[in-house]
């Protein structure tokens, strides 16, 4: 398809208007596009790329934090309007790592695009999640989504014909806890380079940092028994972790910290419909020779109870703490903060109880299990328990120290999404 080159007095016109949509809001210009045809492809006058043409079906525009992504917009034919309509805009191969003065890297930073339409402007924005690495895509689209990586706004549906205009810009985000030098492992499934929604592999999107004087490196895990990635009505991304299919997700080994904590985004299921989340382990520890193992979170009787092992008293029950009765068919944040002498445990960012408790463990390196099994349960009467647990997995937080309550209420918010 032929590309519209626009004289130097045009281009000059169209960077001035470009400020102006923004200078109000104190940003900074990175690109201005004019979008032509109907086949999704765009003539670009770039304010910081020396070359002004589109290539293929998208073009690449540079940004003060990652010298390349990619922008696509998608038009089809509506039946009813009888018009062709944009219905997705996407920006891809977004560099996701963590640079706090924004240039080697977009993570925790925001990206705003300003759509005149009828001579109003309309802003939507993307936050960007870090990572250490990065295939994703951000989307605005006419589908209803709840990923990380879909704008914060209303989708969208625009009659082709009048949009006409797009700017960009790029803005320091705020520092969120998943930037915090502790954390160890993160896994997520609604977000594509976590995992793309197939495989056997999850992939950790931590890496390259140095944590109690070990380098972390990628902790990637197996998925064993579960069903295809799935979407719920709120476009939430999970995998069915199922009794009955005997489905879990092991992380390989890592050293293992002093103090430590672990949250889970989990809905949990209940099959029999009887109104109570049904049995089964969230939480499993392994040691690298398999001898060593730990249940730490099962759900028993409806109710989430946490526990770590503590050989060193002859009853270590007495260190359990007990939820009340877990709402099943919905979505929440499950985990523990603890030292080698406390646990605190955690539902939905708000505490569920703290106890002084000794805490004893393997003195090696340890695989993380989700969902997996443990003979060494955590009780339950006749209640099948010590089982693989009946839940949807969404995402998984490692840190290497004991998040204080203030952190786990910001782990809750950052990342509840659509979830809550």
């Amino acid at each position: 398809m032929k590309l519209i080159k626009y004289p130097i007095v045009a281009l000059a016109n169209l960077i001035k208007s470009t400020i102006a949509i923004f200078s109000k809001r104190d940003a900074i210009i990175i690109a201005f596009f004019t979008l032509v045809g109907l086949g999704g492809v765009f003539a670009a006058g770039l304010i910081t790329v020396s070359a002004p043409d589109a290539q293929g079906a998208g073009y690449i525009a540079a940004t003060t934090c990652d010298p390349a992504v990619t922008i696509n917009k998608n038009v089809v034919f509506d039946t009813v309007s009888k018009r062709y309509v944009v219905t997705t805009i996407s920006l891809s191969n977004v560099d996701q790592r963590y640079d706090p003065n924004g240039v080697n890297g977009c993570g925790n930073r925001v990206i705003e695009m300003a759509i005149p339409i009828n001579g109003v402007i309309n802003y939507t924005s993307w936050s960007i999640p870090s990572s250490s690495v990065s295939n994703s895509i951000f989307t605005i689209s006419s589908g209803v989504g709840c990923s990380r990586y879909d704008s914060n706004s209303p989708t969208i549906s625009i009659d082709s014909t009048l949009l006409n205009n797009l700017a960009f810009t790029i803005k320091p985000g705020t520092t969120s806890i998943e930037d915090d030098d502790y954390l160890q492992i993160k896994y997520s499934v609604d977000e594509y380079d976590s995992y793309s929604g197939s495989g056997n592999t999850i992939y950790d999107q931590v890496s390259g940092k140095t944590i109690n004087t070990v380098l972390d490196t990628a902790q990637n895990g197996t998925i064993t028994n579960t069903s295809a990635v799935a979407t719920d009505s709120r476009g939430v991304k999970y995998l069915t972790m199922s009794q009955t299919n005997g489905s879990y997700i092991f992380t390989v080994s890592t050293p293992q910290s002093t103090a430590q904590s672990i949250y889970f985004w989990i809905y949990p299921l209940d099959l029999d419909s009887n109104g109570v989340a049904d049995p089964g382990v969230i939480y499993d520890e392994v040691g690298s020779s398999g001898v060593w193992h730990d249940a730490q979170i099962e759900v028993v009787n409806g109710k989430v109870r946490f526990n770590r092992w503590a050989y060193s008293t002859s009853t270590p029950d007495q260190y359990v703490i007990e939820s009340a009765l877990l709402s099943p068919n919905q979505w929440h944040l499950v985990g523990v903060s603890g030292t080698s002498s406390t646990l605190s445990a955690y539902i939905d960012g708000s505490l569920v109880s703290s106890v002084s408790q000794p805490w004893t463990q393997n003195g090696g390196a340890i695989t993380h299990g989700i969902g997996a099994p443990d003979t060494t349960n955590l009780g339950g009467n006749t209640e099948a328990r010590g089982t693989n647990g009946d839940f949807r997995f969404n995402s998984f937080y490692l840190f290497g120290k004991a998040l204080s309550s203030a952190e786990v209420t910001a782990l809750y918010n950052y990342t509840k999404n659509c979830k809550r």
